[in-house]
């Protein structure tokens, strides 16, 4: 039939906006031609490779640092570690010795940056293949200086390890040139120990030191990357004003005492904390007796003047209940906190009540020898 409409063609144009219409060479041929997406040039194809790769390390360097926290009865411990770069050269480490020491190490390698990271790596396999050997901290630095000598002749090491008596309190250490461990209580000191860094020349031993820390008192490993923290004006941060940030506030928990320096040292470097990396470890042995630690986090949450009333309400002042009356205690004191502060506040001190209450279950007893032990 004349009027029947013709076939389109197997090449007909479609837009994705309109009907498909009849096929038009002229037309097709005046329609400029899209450009295929460009592929990233060559030096940039490697940089966005490389990009990846070091944030891909990054996560692994930071995933082993933060599965090495231990959780041990009778004690709290916060580490943290921030690179300055991609890849951070500073190290932490924590080693179970026996059932009743704990072995903790704070280094920091020079350099910065993927080849720090490297050291760093190869200094921390090295410092966990000796620590196992169970001999004292000093031996230890020693044996790990020898290999690092040999296996890392381009590269220096500052480490400080310390091997703590969860028992009795007792901590033992050994310094490689790392910075003084610091002991909070009523005051906030220094322990000067020191000796050559890691890497440097073939030692028999390292000097062992100890110190005792007493209940509610903390111990503070860290880098250098915090006093040497700089202003505006290139103002170092200085242990001075790190000293007398932790008389203020060295009462805190491990947790909201290195919040609260790190919040310090971004102020004063304007959250610039690209000078060097920061390291720290905290370390606090827990009052000895259940309730006054429970008070004590109580007061963290709501002031000591509220908890000393809601003590008194609640007939503890004075006390030493067992784990098992401790816990008849939390269903009056929540009542108590819901009252006065509402339910959220009443979740928190119960999230954070109840965990102790079941880890001084789990809390040694201290025996003889570990009081009597002499490793001065």
């Amino acid at each position: 039939m004349a009027n029947k409409l013709a076939p389109k063609p197997k090449n007909a144009y479609t837009s994705l906006l309109s009907h498909a219409g009849t096929y038009r060479p002229a037309e097709r041929e005046a329609r400029p031609a899209v450009p295929p997406a460009a592929p990233l040039a060559e030096p940039d194809q490697r940089q966005a490779e490389l990009e990846q790769d070091l944030q891909l390390a990054r996560d692994l360097q930071q995933g082993l640092l933060l599965e090495t926290v231990p959780r041990i009865p009778g004690w709290e411990i916060s580490a943290v570690s921030l690179p300055a770069r991609e890849l951070g050269g500073d190290l932490y480490d924590f080693v179970p010795v026996t059932p009743r020491e704990q072995g903790i190490m704070i280094g920091d390698v020079s350099g910065k940056g993927l080849p720090a990271a490297l050291r760093m790596a190869v200094a921390r396999t090295v410092f966990r293949a000796e620590s196992r050997r169970k001999a004292t901290p000093g031996s230890t630095l020693a044996s790990v200086n020898n290999i690092l000598i040999e296996e890392m002749p381009h590269g220096m090491v500052t480490m400080l390890y310390s091997i703590i008596n969860t028992a009795s309190g007792r901590l033992r250490f050994a310094n490689a040139g790392h910075n003084y461990l610091i002991l909070i209580n009523e005051d906030v000191n220094e322990i000067e120990a020191t000796g050559l860094p890691l890497g440097v020349v073939e030692l028999d031993a390292y000097t062992d030191h100890c110190v005792m820390l007493d209940y509610g008192e903390t111990a503070m490993l860290y880098t250098d990357g915090i006093i040497e923290a700089t202003d505006d004006y290139n103002n170092l941060f200085g242990f001075p004003r790190l000293q007398n940030l932790l008389r203020s506030v060295g009462h805190m928990k491990p947790r909201a005492l290195m919040s609260r320096i790190l919040t310090e040292v971004r102020a004063w470097t304007r959250g610039q904390l690209k000078h060097d990396d920061i390291t720290m470890v905290l370390i606090r042995r827990r009052l000895q007796h259940l309730v006054d630690e429970m008070y004590s986090i109580v007061a963290d949450i709501v002031g000591p003047l509220t908890a000393s009333e809601w003590w008194g309400a609640l007939q503890l002042t004075g006390s030493q209940p067992t784990p098992d009356e401790c816990v008849d205690v939390l269903k009056p004191l929540n009542d108590i906190v819901s009252q006065q502060f509402g339910r959220g506040i009443a979740r928190e001190v119960q999230a954070q009540l109840r965990p102790v209450i079941e880890e001084y279950r789990l809390i040694l007893p201290a025996l003889p020898q570990d009081v009597s032990e002499d490793y001065t």
